[in-house]
């Protein structure tokens, strides 16, 4: 599954549940049909227009990296 880099944020003070991972990147990404999904960053960190794809789906969060 790829995506487009819509937006994108790092999140540095995550909730509780979250602290151990911080800081770890969040993106709203696009799909070719126009739909959006917001999803964690796996790897280096990406920038709006880059191309991603899906690594993974874990407790239903996506993981997405550069591709």
């Amino acid at each position: 599954m790829s995506a487009i880099v819509y937006t994108e944020t790092t999140v540095h003070a995550p909730p509780e549940s979250l602290a151990a991972e911080a800081p770890y990147q969040l993106a709203i990404v696009e799909f070719p049909d126009g739909s959006r999904r917001t999803v964690r960053i796996s790897g280096p960190h990406v920038s709006i227009g880059d191309p991603v794809s899906l690594v993974e789906e874990l407790d239903g969060v996506a993981f997405f990296q550069r591709t």
